[in-house]
């Protein structure tokens, strides 16, 4: 068994055998949330921030990018400092150090928001990254506290402790994302078709609710609303939760399982905790079947009416002009 392998089996067994550590994380996770929803639509919108929704991806790696590439060179300088007696190197590690520990403030921030919505089965490994790098943050506090008196050497050991302590939490962090798959998109590859098929019979489909289809074994969700139709893909890119179980408000679904929010026209993200859009997809309804086809950019992106000839023959001839 090699290294990697071992430390995984360590930490599993810790996580899953320490008495109460698994569901009390859980429960810690549920109350972050709760308290964020409990500030309305402005909690949301901060979290959704945090999340990191405008970046496209969770906002936690960019930001732990910075501080552990500072504290990394701030020991490097230290290290230096003190082999060659220079005070450059010296100054050069106390700025390092001070700036890592400055942006660890908000990169835990981001990450205590991301633990907020976890994926329920990696909710104590999150919690154990947590823990260790919050210790690891008190040493290279103190490694900052010793330095502003004069005690480089001091402060030297502090930021070593820290270091192994962040180096450890970092590859804790690394599992989460790829072997837990914690932060990454969760729908399917795309596999629908650019020419149009087949999905539902038009008139299974009932106004104002959600309908889940597997369209050459794709899942997609349907939904109907002012006789038009949108299509998205049906499985929530946040955590892989059925979206067809989840709760409609303002032509948006809430996710049922950690209360993404996505629209239901084009799946762009309302709300977190995803960050990751959801594919979606031409919609038109021809010889009383629904068919949808990839969308591709550039193309319309609203809906084809579900009812009337003329909106039917209108796409027909766009198609065949096309």
């Amino acid at each position: 068994m090699s290294i990697p392998q071992q430390l995984r089996a360590q930490v599993d067994q810790f996580v899953e055998n320490y008495p109460g550590f698994q569901q009390r994380s859980k429960e810690v996770s549920r109350k972050i949330q709760e308290a964020i929803f409990a500030q309305g639509e402005e909690g949301r919108e901060v979290a959704d921030v945090l999340h990191g929704k405008q970046v496209g991806h969770p906002l936690h790696p960019i930001l732990t990018d910075i501080t552990i590439g500072s504290w990394t060179l701030g020991v490097l300088f230290d290290f230096l400092g003190l082999l060659t007696r220079s005070r450059t190197s010296q100054k050069a590690a106390n700025r390092l150090i001070a700036l890592g520990t400055i942006s660890a403030v908000p990169t835990a921030l981001a990450g205590i928001t991301d633990f907020s919505g976890i994926k329920q089965n990696a909710a104590g490994h999150a919690a154990a990254h947590g823990i260790i790098n919050s210790v690891a943050l008190f040493f290279f506090w103190r490694s900052v506290r010793v330095r502003a008196k004069g005690n480089q050497l001091s402060g030297f050991y502090f930021a070593v402790l820290g270091l192994g302590l962040m180096t450890f939490a970092s590859w804790l962090g690394g599992d989460l994302v790829y072997h837990r798959r914690v932060g990454v998109n969760h729908t399917p590859e795309k596999k629908i078709a650019d020419d149009w098929t087949p999905t539902l019979p038009a008139g299974e489909l009932v106004s104002g609710t959600l309908h889940r289809v597997d369209v050459e074994g794709y899942p997609v969700l349907l939904y109907k609303h002012n006789r038009k139709i949108s299509a998205i893909s049906a499985v929530c890119s946040h955590a892989g939760g059925p979206l067809e179980e989840g709760t409609l408000q303002d032509g948006c679904v809430e996710c049922p399982w950690h209360k993404s929010v996505f629209d239901l026209q084009d799946g762009h993200v309302v709300h977190g905790p995803a960050t990751y859009e959801q594919p979606h997809f031409e919609t038109r309804v021809r010889e009383g079947q629904i068919e949808i086809r990839r969308w591709r950019l550039g193309m319309d992106e609203s809906p084809i009416e579900s009812e009337g000839s003329s909106s039917q023959n209108n796409q027909q001839a766009a198609d065949e002009n096309a």
